[in-house]
């Protein structure tokens, strides 16, 4: 087999397995974008399940009292699990009691509480619909990390995410079907796939400052989209700086004596 020969193969067989990967990358990033909409879609049900939690108040009377109020049950501490070195942090205190009293769990911090409670105590776990709430001890209570609150801003910061790659994903899959027998794919993939990757790291700020604020996903969206010029102004600023390879200056000349084969690899390399 000739070496032209052997490149056209390569060549069918680089198009062949771009296209496939097209292909498969365009059903997944419809299945992300639809996610996405599932995501935000059930965003007002967590704001109000949120505004619930806030105005529930302790049941009077536990036998009789609605779902909604703040039931309170008895437990004891058979343990706790305190790691708060560097990334490690878990915070994590282990009961037992009658449902639905947990068996693990998650305090979020040590203090006020966790340090002082040791296996054997008496506690009162708070509990309201699925959520074990807090953990009361001789008139001192921890809030535990099992409560809706800051839930509507991290689903609306996860369905952006997810309505930016499955975007992406889509604009990439068609690219390398349309593309694929050139040599590259256009710039244009790089850099959007750039701003993809911006535009979700920028979900973490504005989905933080959401949670911290208590101002809802509102905020959250809206604080993303004020992100997203500055995401394309700093790729744009990134593509500008980037050589391209018209300008890039050419090597030098294969000898006279090289083959034809040479000699079309090195054009085909200035003329890109």
């Amino acid at each position: 087999m000739t070496r032209s020969r052997r490149a056209e193969v390569r060549r069918r067989r680089r198009a062949s397995w771009r296209r496939a990967l097209g292909m498969c990358v365009v059903p997944l990033a419809v299945l992300a974008g639809v996610a996405g909409v599932a995501a935000l879609a059930t965003v007002p049900d967590l704001v109000d399940e949120v505004r619930a939690f806030r105005a529930a108040r302790p049941c009077v009377l536990p036998a009789s009292a609605p779902a909604d109020c703040l039931h309170t049950y008895p437990a004891t501490v058979r343990g706790k699990v305190i790691e708060n070195e560097g990334r490690s942090q878990l915070y994590l205190l282990k009961l037992d009691g009658p449902p639905p009293v947990p068996a693990e769990l998650d305090m979020g911090d040590e203090e006020p509480l966790l340090t002082r409670l040791h296996k054997g105590d008496h506690v009162t776990v708070t509990v309201w619909r699925d959520y074990t709430t807090a953990v009361t001890k001789d008139g001192a209570t921890q809030e535990s990390g099992d409560t809706p609150d800051g839930l509507p801003e991290i689903q609306t910061a996860a369905g952006l995410d997810l309505l930016a790659v499955g975007g992406y994903g889509g604009y990439a899959g068609v690219m390398a079907v349309r593309h694929a027998r050139q040599r590259s794919l256009p710039r244009s993939v790089a850099m959007w796939g750039r701003w993809t990757m911006g535009a979700v790291l920028a979900s973490v700020p504005a989905g933080i400052v959401g949670y911290e604020t208590g101002t809802g996903p509102v905020v959250v969206t809206l604080l993303w989209l004020v992100l997203l010029p500055v995401v394309w102004l700093v790729v744009e600023h990134q593509e500008r700086r980037r050589p391209r390879r018209s300008h890039r200056k050419p090597g030098p000349p294969p000898p006279r004596t090289a083959d034809r084969g040479t000699w079309l690899r090195y054009l085909q390399g200035h003329d890109a």
